[in-house]
């Protein structure tokens, strides 16, 4: 009896030993990972994503991550939604190190020696981002960088480019009605409002529905016809630009065909066509030679635009196409100059400049535009701007946060992105990311910035810093 006793007594003994070293690995864990903070959207009052929804920080925290959550009045999920998911609502961070958001924070809330985690639109060497990225190696902060989380074959996999196209393409087809009604052209696309007046993917869809049945009854005035609509890129944005097009049947035309549709006598005006641009089209070799893609990417000095041989067929063009500094400009200023001069009956009316870089491959972006004032008027001849859509020229769309016009489902897909990887991160507890080997590459590759200096993948920066300087 005293024998069972005892052997009871070490096996209850042990449990309890067992117990303790579970309870103390599990302390461990919570001890050593990072508590997530998601930041507060302050860059205008239209911004309400998120870059976490309260499902997902429900789905942290049953992992033992912690999460605060930085209260807000903006955000699509009320702080209540948060708290009931189990997150800390406050406002000031207490214990947060690892930092989430969508645009740039604000330099004077940058908290030192933390990891952020946002679209920095620091990496093209911006020159009205270089204080953001001069405060970021000042406070050592591990910056990561959204935009660059790119997987093996290049292709970028956190981004919120396929609502940018639809919203932009939605806020396109919106400024070109407005125009052409204020300019006495009345047309289907006048009935379109911006999608930030729509709130949803499914209510756009809708109206858009509505706009087709009116192009199918009665089509477009013979001033708009035929109406083409150019777009440049190929990735998640362009995509999403296509396919609000071919939700009211937009038809798809090869760039050698344009010319003879424009100046033929058929009907086209129940048609909207769509024209999507390769590469080997829009630029050509400043020497006459043939195009090859390897040849730009290692010498994009030796090629030029060919844009100006199809913008003057072009009614709309969409611009989601990627640009930097190295590269020629697909839209320079002088290019449409020429054209104007050159063409009476010039018809590129609007430019929904979808990629939005001020100065960038459509030289006309001067500036960013707002829900409120969607677009600009550019006069091609005299280089002027101005805001009042009746007058002549060409109308520039290029809201630059155009996604959060949708924000509930375009944080709903960018929080399904990148989840895991902030778990990856938070869980492992350090702040020194590109020496863990522990990490995926991809997270690694994206750091822009550490312990006060630029990652090598970003010593260009400097570079570009002490040309402009």
């Amino acid at each position: 009896m005293r024998m069972l006793q005892r052997a009871c007594g070490n096996f209850t003994s042990s449990k309890r030993s067992e117990d303790r070293k579970k309870t103390q690995q599990i302390n461990t864990i919570m001890r050593m990972s990072l508590v997530v903070g998601i930041l507060p959207e302050s860059k205008n009052i239209w911004e309400r994503r998120t870059p976490l929804r309260p499902e997902d920080v429900a789905w942290l925290i049953k992992k033992n991550i912690q999460v605060e959550v930085a209260t807000s009045n903006l955000r699509i999920y009320n702080d209540s939604q948060y708290k009931r998911a189990g997150a800390k609502i406050v406002s000031k961070f207490q214990k947060a190190k690892l930092l989430l958001g969508i645009k740039e924070p604000p330099i004077e809330t940058l908290i030192p020696e933390t990891i952020y985690m946002v679209f920095s639109h620091t990496t093209k060497g911006q020159k009205y981002n270089r204080k953001l990225l001069a405060a970021f190696l000042k406070k050592k902060i591990t910056l990561i960088d959204y935009e660059h989380i790119i997987g093996s074959l290049g292709q970028r996999l956190v981004y919120f480019g396929r609502f940018a196209g639809i919203c932009g393409m939605v806020d396109t087809l919106h400024v070109f009605g407005l125009k052409q009604k204020l300019q006495g052209n009345p047309n289907p696309f006048s009935e379109v409002n911006n999608a930030l007046y729509y709130g949803n993917y499914r209510s756009a869809k809708k109206a858009l529905d509505l706009v087709a049945e009116t192009i199918k009854r009665k089509g477009f005035n013979k001033k708009l016809v035929p109406l083409v609509i150019g777009i440049l890129g190929h990735g998640n944005v362009s995509r999403g630009a296509q396919e609000m097009l071919e939700h009211i049947g937009a038809v798809d035309i090869h760039p050698k065909d344009i010319e003879s549709l424009v100046h033929s006598r058929c009907s086209h005006k129940k048609t909207i066509y769509k024209l999507v641009f390769q590469r080997e089209e829009i630029l050509r070799s400043k020497k006459g030679k043939n195009f090859y893609f390897e040849e730009y990417l290692q010498h994009p000095e030796r090629f030029e635009s060919n844009l100006d041989t199809f913008l003057p067929y072009i009614t709309i063009l969409i611009n989601a196409s990627y640009w930097d500094s190295r590269y020629p400009r697909l839209l320079p200023e002088n290019m449409l100059r020429k054209l104007s001069r050159v063409n009476t009956d010039f018809r590129l009316s609007v430019i929904g400049d979808l990629s939005c870089d001020i100065g960038g491959t459509v030289q006309i972006t001067k500036r960013v535009t707002t829900a409120a004032e969607p677009a600009y008027v550019y006069d091609p001849v005299s280089g002027k701007i101005t805001n009042d859509l009746k007058k002549s020229g060409i109308a520039v769309m290029a809201i630059d946060n155009l996604p959060c016009e949708f924000p509930r489902e375009s944080s709903t897909e960018f929080a399904e992105q990148i989840r895991d990887f902030v778990y990856q991160i938070a869980v492992h507890g350090i702040t020194d990311v590109t020496n863990h080997h522990a990490l995926p590459n991809v997270i690694r590759n994206a750091v822009v910035t550490q312990n006060g200096s630029l990652t090598q993948k970003f010593k260009y920066l400097k570079k570009i810093d002490n040309r402009n300087s």
